[in-house]
């Protein structure tokens, strides 16, 4: 956003203004064209991958999925308990709760998202954790002869690793050295 490029633009304008009057100090001027390409060649503030991107994307679309999900399954379990003379209540009473239910998972899944387009490091230890799990649930399945796990294996597996590459990391971490 705004206030971040203007952030960083302005902590690289301290950083070489330090530098800058080290070096006049030093009664030398040799190099400043070196610390000035230094800074440019390594901002403080780093872009979003376009890895980052996609699983958030990815998260959005999953979620509205999942909303969508949950409004027809409410929708079709108050016409089916309608329908129903002995057991409307209870078939109601199960179609709030899968509404319920989905709308939470709903609502965690926006919130990954959001977590990664902002740069919050939670974000991505919670992609990495859930990676961590489907790999392991998705091997499980494999055990049992479910080859349609397979490419589920492979996502979670470059999932886990691009969670892990310095960019990734340093995009991730942006929000600490902006403190410091």
């Amino acid at each position: 956003d705004l206030a971040s490029i203007f952030a960083m633009r302005n902590m690289q304008t301290n950083l070489l203004q330090k530098k800058l009057t080290r070096k006049n100090n030093e009664k030398s001027t040799e190099g400043v064209t070196q610390d000035v390409a230094d800074v440019v060649k390594n901002p403080i503030h780093s872009e979003r991958p376009i890895g980052i991107t996609i699983l958030g994307i990815s998260f959005i679309v999953v979620a509205v999925l999942m909303s969508i999900a949950a409004a027809m399954i409410g929708t079709f379990m108050a016409i089916l308990g309608s329908y129903s003379t002995m057991m409307n209540t209870m078939i109601s009473a199960m179609g709030g709760m899968f509404v319920v239910f989905i709308g939470i998972l709903a609502g965690i899944e926006f919130a990954i998202a959001y977590a990664l387009f902002s740069g919050k490091n939670w974000g991505r230890i919670t992609v990495i954790v859930l990676s961590i799990v489907d790999f392991i649930v998705h091997c499980a399945t494999l055990v049992v002869g479910n080859l349609f796990a397979i490419p589920h294996i492979i996502l979670d597996v470059v999932v886990f690793f691009y969670m892990w590459k310095p960019s990734v990391v340093s995009y991730f971490n942006q929000e600490k050295s902006n403190l410091v």
